[in-house]
């Protein structure tokens, strides 16, 4: 067993979305005379940055939030599609080919995985299409995972991708690293935090 780890390094260097606050990973005390331990203070973050999970309450103001969606859907089987160079963006012609998913996370590898999690925010990133969304919807889909900080084109205010999955009860990961995994089958656990009526939360993506 290899266990394969897809999540984005958390640094105050880390990338965060447009408009959001940068992260602070601060130490309040170290090992030293008058302080027997070290203690870190970690300021700046919301429900949505780096790797992270979205639920329907991202979206819906009726949705299901995390607290109330069964753990068995965060740990699933996982398949793993990659891209070519030259896509930008996840069309029905990635998808249209795939067996029902049911049960199953999909994870599309792009070149988005070569950005550095570092780097300032790149408004290009390859997304997923409206159409796309849809059929992988009509497939089953537990969960759709995409290797940048959104599966929305950036500068969409329609967030077609967001509002089709998490409105049919799809499952959304973002910010995963997919640049050393190879395209094919594996299980997936990508446990949020216990974080009561969360919309999102960070999570530790692996993939085995």
């Amino acid at each position: 067993m290899r266990v394969l780890d897809i999540s984005r390094r958390i640094s105050p260097r880390s990338v965060v979305l447009p408009g959001d606050a940068p992260l602070s990973v601060e130490p309040i005390c170290d090992v030293a005379p008058g302080c027997p331990c070290r203690i870190t203070a970690l300021t700046g973050w919301t429900t949505h940055f780096l790797t992270h999970v979205d639920a329907p309450r991202h979206f819906f103001s009726d949705g299901a939030t995390l607290d109330a969606i069964e753990l068995d859907r965060f740990v699933c089987e996982a398949l793993v599609v990659e891209l070519a160079e030259g896509d930008d963006f996840v069309d029905v012609r990635h998808v249209q080919n795939l067996p029902d998913l049911e049960n199953t996370a999909v994870l599309f590898r792009s070149r988005n995985s070569r950005i550095s999690t570092d780097a300032p925010f790149h408004e290009g990133h390859v997304y997923l299409s409206g159409p796309a969304a849809k059929l992988l919807i009509r497939k089953h889909a537990n969960l759709v995972g995409v290797d940048y900080l959104s599966v929305d084109r950036f500068g969409d205010e329609e967030f077609p991708a967001h509002r089709a999955l998490l409105g049919n009860n799809v499952l959304v990961l973002e910010g995963l690293n997919l640049s050393s995994v190879r395209a094919g089958r594996y299980r997936l656990s990508a446990l949020p935090l216990k974080i009561q009526d969360a919309d999102g939360s960070p999570v530790r993506a692996v993939l085995v």
